[in-house]
């Protein structure tokens, strides 16, 4: 049985471009997983990939202003008039958006004028800076 060059040609550009679309969809859910599974690794760190990391500096201003967006928006969405007092404990996960999991102490201005503690989660887009309050629970 003899194969003409014209059809072995055909076989291989056929294959070729199958092995392309392979590649191309593997990368593609590569990058899709990256993106929305916070998959990136952190180079030079030996936490694992996706793991929280306590934050070292709590008076970090970065830091201290993400906080007080945490409650700025809690009032603005809840309508209470908390007021930001300090930062006591934070993690951050970082990935496609780093994610912040903040304790934070605030005082009740209407109510009882009392310091509690309230947990935030606030993620960062990283692109544009772009900061959203995810959840705001407390006083816990």
């Amino acid at each position: 049985m003899f194969i003409s060059l014209s059809h072995s040609k055909m076989f291989l550009t056929h294959n070729m471009s199958s092995i392309y679309q392979i590649l191309f969809l593997a990368i593609l859910v590569f990058c899709l997983g990256s993106t929305y599974c916070d998959v990136f690794p952190t180079f030079g760190d030996k936490t694992h990939v996706g793991s929280w990391r306590p934050m070292k500096n709590l008076t970090d201003i970065k830091v201290v202003e993400i906080a007080e967006f945490a409650v700025g928006e809690h009032n603005i969405r809840d309508k209470t008039e908390l007021l930001f007092q300090k930062l006591i404990k934070g993690e951050t996960l970082q990935g496609y958006a780093t994610k912040y999991n903040l304790t934070i102490s605030a005082k009740d201005g209407v109510r009882d004028n009392i310091a509690k503690n309230y947990v935030a989660l606030v993620v960062e887009e990283q692109i544009m800076k772009i900061l959203h309050l995810v959840s705001f629970k407390g006083p816990i």
